[in-house]
């Protein structure tokens, strides 16, 4: 049973028949493991804490800089030099004292993500650079978790959910090996409400994946901050993948 502190604030939510109470206490008994707490995982932590996700693991090695301030919403200039984990997990914690927060002060490596991976119902990659997104990727295949990944530069942003059930591609069939890192915000830019919807965009997901509601899983969203517009488009899995194709696939 929700507590009467609860239901006043979980209201919004308990008054939309696709979340409800059912769906509240699902969100609550829910695990998210966050890695990378830059301009996507600031609003995804946020959204997730207020929506009461009853346990967020955050992953991030780095401290809160000066450019951060322009996209990343949890930190102020007061946290400039501070670990962003911790900084995170002050805020949080202060947003919504229900959730239990565990902040991890440490760079997301092949070593230590099968553990972390292991532990949590969903991941959401919210990190910047192709190598760490290529082990989470991996990690997630290896034990079977579902995993939203999003990116964004420029005006530019995308989206996927991908679940190692299904048939559909994962992040390495959509960017192998041989190609090219794409420029990311580090040095091509970024408007921070792309940053921030694409960020929001992974808890939408994470919530409907929690409370019941079909993903699109496969499917490539991207979304172009000029225009206003989004386009999807399905990923197929790569016969030569050696994530999930080949004799690594999975039954969907």
């Amino acid at each position: 049973m929700l507590s009467n502190e609860q239901l006043l604030r979980y209201s919004s939510n308990l008054l939309m028949k696709e979340i409800g109470e059912a769906g509240q206490q699902r969100l609550l008994k829910s695990h998210v493991l966050i890695i990378g707490l830059g301009g996507l995982g600031c609003p995804a932590s946020q959204y997730l804490a207020s929506s009461g996700v009853g346990k967020i693991t955050l992953v991030d090695h780095d401290t809160v800089s000066l450019s951060n301030l322009q996209r990343q919403t949890l930190y102020s200039s007061d946290d400039i030099g501070l670990s962003k984990a911790r900084q995170a997990d002050h805020s949080l914690s202060r947003l919504n004292p229900d959730v239990r927060i565990t902040a991890l002060e440490e760079k997301a490596y092949e070593e230590n993500l099968d553990a972390l991976v292991e532990q949590a119902g969903l991941v959401l990659d919210c990190t910047d650079n192709r190598e760490t997104r290529y082990l989470i990727n991996q990690s997630c295949y290896r034990l079977n978790t579902p995993l939203i990944s999003a990116a964004a530069r420029g005006f530019n942003g995308q989206l996927i959910a991908l679940n190692p059930e299904h048939s559909h591609g994962c992040y390495q069939c959509l960017y192998p090996d041989d190609v090219n890192e794409p420029l990311n915000c580090s040095n091509a830019g970024i408007a921070a409400p792309v940053v921030g919807i694409m960020g929001s965009s992974q808890t939408l997901q994470a919530i409907n994946y929690f409370t019941g509601h079909k993903l699109a899983w496969g499917y490539l969203h991207t979304f172009n901050g000029l225009s206003q517009n989004w386009q999807q488009l399905y990923l197929p899995r790569a016969a030569s993948c050696p994530v999930c194709g080949g004799q690594n696939a999975h039954s969907s």
